[in-house]
């Protein structure tokens, strides 16, 4: 991915170079017009690298003496009315643990490193429950992506300091200092012919953020 990103770096560089000479002459050319195509091309790199990632993902059931005490500490002091289900996840250059329980009929994911450090909480709603300019923002988005697509998930996101969250979480979400709200919505398209999953992030203003291509594999099924 890196090689592919330098590459096509190289190229859009080397391409605005030979449109300027061939545009406005080798003397000629306005510091204004080279400032433009510069950012033109950076434009376009940032694009591609935005578009081109992947997210590679490997997760599996764990037994609760295989969590780090401190992320077991964190879930023990919230009340679910469901059991807390354990998860490893295993990436190309990252290892979490993943605490899954229902509270108030709504799918929860604690996530954290793999020293047990709060990463971010995952609450998953129907779409009723995002502001409908919001979704008419985050939806508008999406179409414009992908002309054919189904949104399979959408959760909440809640990052923040771990006494923050904590607080957040006991106090049923009504104490929201210190938290930053974003969107995740997970889709099902096709691109280049095959059907893919993509993860999309929305900011709390439906602003886009990132997304990723999710390559799964898992080695049982995931419940709650």
């Amino acid at each position: 991915m890196e090689r592919e990103s330098v590459n096509t770096s190289i190229k859009c560089k080397i391409e605005c170079a030979a449109s300027s000479k061939a545009a406005y002459g080798d003397k000629s050319i306005s510091i204004l017009k080279e400032k433009f195509l510069f950012v033109l091309c950076l434009v376009t790199l940032f694009s591609f690298q935005a578009f081109s990632q992947s997210k590679y993902e490997k997760e599996f059931r764990i037994k609760e003496s295989d969590v780090p005490s401190r992320a077991l500490s964190f879930v023990d002091s919230i009340t679910f009315d469901s059991k807390v289900k354990w998860y490893k996840e295993i990436g190309l250059d990252h290892i979490t643990f993943e605490a899954k329980a229902i509270s108030n009929k709504e799918r929860h994911s604690i996530e954290f490193s793999e020293n047990g450090i709060f990463q971010d909480v995952e609450i998953e709603v129907d779409v009723s429950k995002i502001p409908s300019d919001i979704y008419t923002k985050i939806t508008g988005f999406l179409t414009l992506s992908h002309k054919k697509h189904k949104i399979e998930k959408v959760q909440i996101q809640y990052t923040g300091e771990r006494d923050s969250a904590l607080m957040f979480l006991r106090e049923n979400r009504n104490n929201s200092k210190g938290i930053t709200i974003s969107y995740e919505v997970i889709i099902s398209t096709k691109m280049d012919g095959n059907f893919v999953m993509m993860e999309y992030l929305f900011s709390a203003k439906g602003e886009y953020l990132q997304s990723k291509q999710i390559i799964s594999k898992r080695k049982d099924t995931i419940d709650y």
